[in-house]
């Protein structure tokens, strides 16, 4: 994520945090919370946590979550309305310093209408960085924003298919959660989403 679109964010915080908690987490997430109620509680990790909606969303079910958002306004409106059932944690994409990797990996990595903020030969790296971070058992769910961007926090194009070629180098399997691109929840009549989830593969033992 480039530094204008971090101080972007920073400088419009409150209204970023009225917009999104004027929308539900399992709303907007429609397209996999089936998948999250077969998952077992573990450790979370929310990037690009924002007002802290989703991880609070996601603590509530009894996940431990470890929120990451680097624009330090609306860290902070997050920490806030969090209190201490969140970890909350100033780093970015593609490397994630000063986010420490607990020993075992995380179970569920959350990248809600982010990665169309990544310079697209930052990704590669930014998906190394994260299957790193990732359990051997761990689920990835990715949003995929389509729709015109915004010059204020510039957005590049994204496309399932860059997303699966991404994986596929660094033995990762990808689900498309949404066979049709989902309206968007913010009724912005010219954004569509596609929701991913990325896992492992298990190689067999030989």
């Amino acid at each position: 994520m480039t530094d204008p679109t971090i101080s972007h964010y920073h400088q419009h915080a409150s209204r970023y945090q009225t917009q999104y908690d004027s929308v539900a987490a399992q709303d907007v997430h429609a397209a996999w919370a089936p998948l999250l109620k077969t998952l077992t509680p573990g450790l979370a990790l929310d990037i690009g946590a924002g007002s802290g909606r989703d991880a609070l969303w996601l603590e509530q079910q009894g996940w431990q979550v470890t929120a990451v958002e680097p624009a330090t306004n609306l860290r902070q409106l997050g920490q806030h309305k969090t209190g201490h059932r969140v970890t909350w944690v100033s780093a970015q994409l593609p490397d994630l310093n000063d986010l420490q990797c607990p020993p075992q990996g995380y179970d569920l990595i959350l990248l809600s209408a982010v990665w169309m903020h990544l310079i697209p030969t930052q990704r590669a790296a930014a998906m190394q960085r994260l299957r790193e971070y990732l359990s051997p058992q761990g689920s990835m769910i990715i949003t995929l924003r389509f729709g015109p961007s915004d010059p204020n926090r510039p957005m590049y194009p994204v496309s399932v298919a860059e997303l699966e070629a991404l994986a596929q180098q660094i033995n990762l399997e990808t689900q498309t959660l949404s066979e049709t691109s989902t309206n968007d929840c913010l009724q912005r009549h010219d954004i569509r989403w596609k929701t991913l989830c990325l896992r492992p593969i298990n190689e067999p033992h030989i």
